[in-house]
């Protein structure tokens, strides 16, 4: 509870991935902020056969995505179109997510 609210905590382990997750995102991006995106494209690659929510799971690349500095914010109006997908990777190395942008407008 914060100020009588009730607050959501994340767990160790997303916030072991989410600053893992910023760090290599933050290697590898060289451009600007992204201000608007006319669309963006996840291809999730999983480790496993466990069932899982794509939606769920953008969540967390998003919000990597805004603390890393590519994205200037994660609403609709930034991102644009969302387009997901999912399938099994050949391999537990080969799993993660490609995140691919059509930029409109950096920042």
């Amino acid at each position: 509870m914060v100020n009588r609210k009730p607050r959501l905590l994340s767990s160790k382990d997303y916030l072991a991935w989410e600053r893992e997750a910023i760090l290599e995102i933050r290697s590898n991006w060289e451009e600007k902020k992204i201000a608007r995106c006319e669309s963006i494209t996840y291809d999730f690659l999983f480790p496993d056969k466990r069932v899982r929510d794509l939606s769920n799971a953008v969540e967390g690349v998003n919000d990597a995505l805004v603390l890393a500095g590519v994205l200037q914010d994660d609403k609709w109006q930034v991102t644009g179109n969302v387009n997901l997908t999912g399938q099994l990777a050949n391999s537990k190395a080969e799993a993660g997510v490609l995140v691919t942008f059509k930029v409109a407008e950096y920042e």
